[in-house]
């Protein structure tokens, strides 16, 4: 069982008891998962886990840079994915684990949330931070009265089953309406159909676009090429055409099946909520405000493209947090 690892959301406060605690408990763990051995990478931001140190070493550097933020699987001292941690139970480990990856500010509270509808509030908040809010409250909501699942956590490990199983989306389905009718309680909160489930995954940061390309990878048909059917380059059809009548295939909802497709993450939204509090928004600008720039490589800010494009384009150089 892995310690709790609330000590490393404190790294502004590292000369306090509770993060050197937090530290000695993760040298502890460290040093007794990995057997014999004298030295373990430092997961501290100036070795980045690439180089290694003793005992005192690790923990001086903890201390004095603070812990990566983002490394809150400690894949590197012999933690596993899906092990329990201290003082929390593991079922909702897995949710909160995901909420925090996605959403740093996951579980922050100031002193005036109490005077907020949601707990997790830390600031006024515009539409987006509200619908965060109320997937935060979701995911603590119980599978049904007494349950120790919640809803959202049973899901994605659902649907996480269907990608490995590669079950089709009405199978899917099928499954959700036998779970929801005639296994859980009347009371259950469960959803019922495969769309409701890829709204949840929608809402929660997951979901991806869908963008049709040339076979070829000449271009990508969207924007002003989005109602193309051939390729402006090489002249390839967009669709998977019959080879008899060289008509494009209709999908079973009516739709032409593309040749290829090109699933897209946007970034916006994702940067949009790590830094939509308060408390995260400082991280933002941590390449410019906090960042150690002593010559050596550890961050993109340090590389040569960096530098060069902030010297050429001064003007949108001086917001820092135009990354």
């Amino acid at each position: 069982m892995a310690p709790d690892k609330k000590w490393m959301d404190l790294i502004n406060d590292r000369i306090g008891n509770e993060y050197g605690k937090g530290v000695e408990k993760f040298l502890d763990y460290a040093f007794e998962r990995l057997g014999p051995t004298n030295e373990i990478r430092c997961p501290c931001v100036k070795c980045v886990n690439v180089d290694s140190g003793s005992r005192e070493l690790v923990q001086m550097h903890l201390i004095v840079y603070g812990i990566l933020q983002n490394y809150r699987l400690w894949y590197h001292d012999g933690e596993r994915e899906g092990e329990p941690l201290e003082n929390e139970e593991g079922d909702n480990d897995f949710m909160e684990d995901i909420l925090r990856d996605l959403h740093p500010q996951y579980g922050q509270s100031s002193s005036n949330a109490q005077n907020l509808s949601s707990p997790y509030h830390v600031e006024e908040a515009n539409e987006e931070a509200k619908k965060f809010y109320r997937l935060l409250d979701d995911s603590r909501q119980h599978l049904y009265q007494g349950s120790g699942v919640s809803k959202s956590s049973a899901l994605l490990k659902l649907l996480h089953l269907k990608n490995i199983g590669q079950w089709t989306n009405e199978s899917f389905t099928m499954l959700l309406k036998l779970l929801k009718e005639e296994i859980l309680p009347e009371n259950s909160t469960f959803s019922d159909s495969y769309y409701e489930a890829k709204k949840f995954i929608r809402d929660i940061g997951l979901s991806y676009e869908k963008i049709d390309t040339c076979k070829n990878d000449c271009m990508l048909f969207c924007k002003d090429s989005k109602y193309l059917d051939s390729c402006r380059v090489c002249g390839l059809s967009r669709w998977n055409d019959e080879i008899n009548t060289r008509e494009a295939r209709i999908k079973a909802n009516g739709k032409k099946n593309p040749n290829k497709i090109l699933r897209y993450f946007p970034l916006s939204p994702k940067l949009q909520r790590m830094f939509m509090c308060s408390k995260t928004a400082p991280y933002m600008r941590w390449h410019c405000d906090a960042r150690i720039d002593d010559e050596v490589l550890r961050h993109p800010a340090d590389s040569m493209a960096w530098k060069s494009f902030d010297k050429e384009y001064t003007n949108f150089s001086l917001e820092s947090r135009n990354v």
